[in-house]
């Protein structure tokens, strides 16, 4: 029989030690004070524990050096031992808290198919059944704030009743509230030097037992190949768990059920298609039947998982998303009292977060965010003139954010503001590496470009770093998580970028920071006193004389002006019209005499009022129609009409419909100045009014020219 440790390790003990083996560098006592939230005392009496135990085990024990830090031995055999030790490690002689033996009796319960006992809990936890009647009081108030109910029934037991959205959402909280998502998948795998087998690791290796997860990870991947995108590794191990707990709960024989207008919606979407193909790959490997409802369930994660490098694809409600992200950059902007309304990067960053965001707000997705804390530390006024500034967004979705939510927008406006400091000419190629999403990654980007005089070559996940690097000649690696990389020196730093975290980058980059052109400013002066024959061969000149990498690339297509899209060719006043239909189609015969689009345009605008709704009344009194890229736009291009008599479109908010202004655009960016300002000229209530009541066209177009200088008649 094998001897039992008598030494107790408590949680904290067992996961300093981890993090000991882990380390090939001495890790300071303040470090793990910081990591743990305990006093620098607390840890020097843990480590002395950890001492006893090595010592009684005739393992070295720990070597320490004032002013340096804490390490393990060296020895690669004493580092197994250690590791094998951790690994028999039993709840026999663990010392769970309440908290923790509230833990695992949750996630036994909600890992049954059937009753469990009072006796069964007790014996499991090695408690007495009064201390386990005790913990159910905590367990019942867990599960009544998660909308569920333990029910007690006599001869049987417990059990957890409620719909099945709310227990898996309930597990995935569970999975977070006691561990990182990112470590769980560790646990489950078990690599070397992180594999422990104590309290509520147990619990997640049971929870996931006999589950594949290296399968259904190359099963997101698939995923990332057909949608052209790439997760963030937050989203996308945090896919792969909700996969595993799929698969786990069809294994007890409970099936999630959704309802059938919001199948029938999902079935229209890409992610849709790619999610059947994954339940196809699922079904053959695990030999389970995955119901078409928990494909919807699958796409609805694929469409709430935040993306990184998204291709551009364009969606059938494109401009509401583009009208509503202008609205919240001019929200903070206002507050912040910065420019932010030219920032490309910043524009397109939040762009990309919104349409995820709407589908985690609509089906109650949550999302965690690891850095929360350090957000509302470091940006703190930001963090509540942002909170303020996605108002436009709740509205939308029908759904306030979480502070999670808005701590990653707040990342975004960060590194908008850090931009605002930094130069784009630089000495070392960095690239910079985030575990936790792409928000955090550009913010990092930001706060390094400000400091130092580098290059930034990427920000990736950190699934990514090994494609990137064989793509690209990268110097340094700058990581919110470890990372290896033969012969690349990698710097684990905090997202935000502390001082301490500046003090350790110095010993690797010389910070001989020079002024930096920027190019967008230089193109500007250009275009005061000469006309630009090449626009495209003029940018990647001056970018290869000037040596300038990292700057917004324009995509080779002019920005027109709201005053060089409506003109007195695309402005037609009074217009007498039948229905909104008619409307439409005068504002879309505009545009094709201009040449902006092809007839077939026309059909399209009509097509997805018919089909989506009109969600094109995007005002009182003002409808916006427009369609995909696709559907025949040739070039960006704009229409006015105002309407003798105001007509419906269908929208009980706005109806009716005074102002129609018709849209086409060939791509993600070049429409955006003229939209811009289009959003400011409607959002002026004395505008809209003379345009409304407008008799002359040139009135109109003066009030475009001159912002209202000229008065209409």
């Amino acid at each position: 029989m094998k001897e039992v440790i008598i030494i107790i390790l408590n949680e904290r003990c067992t996961q300093i030690l981890i993090k000991l083996l882990n380390s090939s560098l001495p890790v300071k006592i303040t470090e793990l004070a910081s990591s743990f939230k305990v006093s620098s005392r607390t840890i020097r009496y843990d480590l002395d524990e950890i001492d006893e135990f090595l010592k009684y085990n005739n393992l070295p024990q720990l070597i320490r050096k004032p002013n340096v830090g804490v390490k393990f031995s060296e020895s690669l055999e004493d580092k197994n031992k250690a590791l094998e030790l951790l690994d028999d490690v039993s709840i026999y002689y663990y010392a769970l808290s309440q908290k923790e033996r509230v833990n695992i009796i949750l996630s036994n319960l909600i890992g049954q198919k059937d009753y469990t006992t009072i006796n069964a809990l007790a014996d499991n936890l090695m408690v007495s059944r009064s201390t386990i009647i005790n913990d159910l009081s905590k367990v019942r108030k867990w599960l009544y704030d998660h909308g569920l109910e333990l029910k007690s029934v006599p001869k049987y037991g417990l059990k957890v009743l409620g719909d099945e959205k709310k227990l898996r959402k309930a597990a995935i909280e569970l999975l977070t509230e006691t561990v990182d998502i990112d470590r769980a998948l560790d646990i489950v795998k078990s690599p070397i030097y992180t594999r422990i087998n104590v309290g509520m690791d147990n619990e997640i290796k049971k929870l996931f037992e006999n589950i594949d997860l290296s399968y259904i990870e190359d099963c997101i991947k698939t995923a990332e190949s057909e949608l052209e995108t790439v997760f963030s590794d937050a989203a996308f191990t945090g896919l792969v768990i909700h996969i595993a707990i799929t698969i786990k709960r069809i294994e007890l024989g409970r099936d999630i059920v959704m309802p059938t207008d919001e199948l029938k919606s999902l079935e229209m979407t890409k992610e849709f298609s790619v999610a059947s193909n994954i339940a196809k790959m699922l079904e053959e490997h695990f030999k389970v039947n995955i119901p078409i409802d928990e494909i919807g369930y699958i796409t609805v994660h694929l469409l709430g998982s935040s993306v990184t490098n998204k291709k551009n694809n364009k969606e059938e409600n494109w401009l509401e998303l583009e009208l509503m992200t202008k609205k919240i950059i001019n929200n903070v902007e206002k507050e912040v009292n910065i420019d932010l309304s030219k920032d490309g990067q910043l524009f397109e960053g939040l762009l990309e977060h919104v349409r995820p965001t709407i589908y985690r707000l609509s089906h109650g997705l949550d999302l965690k965010n690891p850095v929360l804390d350090e957000i509302k530390r470091n940006y703190s006024k930001l963090f509540e003139i942002v909170k303020r500034g996605l108002r436009p967004l709740e509205e939308y979705a029908g759904n306030r954010l979480n502070d999670e939510e808005v701590g990653y927008f707040v990342m975004h406006f960060g590194a908008a503001i850090e931009r605002q400091k930094a130069s784009s000419s630089g000495k070392m190629d960095v690239l910079v590496v985030c575990g936790t999403g792409i928000g955090t990654a550009k913010m990092l980007s930001s706060r390094l470009q400000s400091v130092f005089n580098v290059n930034i070559k990427g920000t990736v996940a950190y699934h990514q770093v090994k494609d990137q690097l064989k793509k690209k000649h990268v110097d340094l690696i700058v990581s919110t998580v470890p990372v290896e990389a033969e012969g690349i020196k990698t710097v684990v730093v905090n997202p935000l970028l502390t001082e301490n975290d500046i003090e350790k980058l110095k010993l690797f980059i010389r910070n001989d920071r020079t002024y930096a052109i920027k190019l967008d400013d230089l193109i500007e002066i250009i275009e005061k006193h000469c006309s630009i024959l090449n626009r495209q061969k003029l940018i990647e000149e001056l970018k290869e004389f000037l040596d300038l990498e990292d700057v917004n690339e324009e995509r080779g297509v002019a920005e027109p002006l709201l005053k060089d899209l409506l003109t007195e060719k695309t402005i037609r006043l009074n217009v007498e019209v039948k229905d909104w239909e008619e409307a439409v189609r005068i504002g879309g015969e505009l545009l094709e005499k201009e040449g902006a689009i092809e007839h077939r345009y026309i059909d399209a605008m009509i097509d997805s009022v018919k089909e989506i709704g009109p969600y094109i009344v995007i005002a009182p009194g003002i409808a916006m129609p427009h369609a995909r890229p696709e559907s025949g736009a040739k070039k960006i291009g704009m229409s006015l009409i105002t309407l003798k008599n105001p007509v419906n479109f269908g929208n009980k908010e706005n109806d009716p419909v005074k102002i129609v202004v018709c849209l086409c655009a060939v791509d993600h960016s070049s429409h955006l100045k003229a939209l811009s300002e289009l959003v400011e000229l409607l959002g002026d209530d004395e505008k809209v009014q003379k345009i409304k009541f407008a008799d002359d066209i040139y009135d109109v177009v003066n009030l475009i020219i001159n912002g209202g200088i000229t008065e209409c008649k």
